[in-house]
């Protein structure tokens, strides 16, 4: 069968987005809690008027440390973005699937201490993570957010 959309349309062949996948999957696997990461995915995009095929992409680059991998249904790959006074942080849910390219830029950036403050405060705070908040800590969550 063809695909209903033009050969432009299309970022890979199906050959090249099997490697780059299996290239994220092995990252992933070698991740630990605290590499400095950046990853650049695609977001999802929203239509408001009419559909432009040329920019259904909606290219993104995070960078942050790595806290895990959620997910019931799908894998996802969960990064502090910021890091607040040990007790908040903001963090970025980005689905596998959706990521192009996973490099680890550092596996020390994180001293020790702020790395195991970190990592309690993960395990403290990471049922209530969900793809949409954004925010977890104590500061946040004690102001209703």
């Amino acid at each position: 069968m063809r695909s209903p959309f033009n050969k432009a349309f299309s970022l890979a062949s199906p050959s090249e987005k099997r490697l780059a996948n299996s290239n994220v999957d092995e990252v992933i696997d070698s991740l630990r809690f605290g590499d400095l990461v950046q990853v650049d995915w695609l977001d999802a995009s929203e239509a408001t008027d009419s559909i432009n095929h040329e920019f259904f992409d909606t290219p993104v680059v995070s960078v942050g440390f790595f806290l895990g991998v959620k997910g019931r249904k799908g894998r996802h790959l969960v990064v502090a973005k910021e890091i607040l006074d040990s007790r908040t942080y903001h963090y970025n849910v980005i689905p596998v699937g959706m990521i192009q390219r996973l490099k680890v830029h550092s596996r020390v950036a994180l001293t020790k201490r702020a790395k195991h403050r970190l990592k309690k405060l993960y395990l403290k705070t990471f049922r209530q993570i969900k793809k949409r908040a954004g925010w977890i800590g104590c500061a946040v969550l004690s102001e209703g957010r």
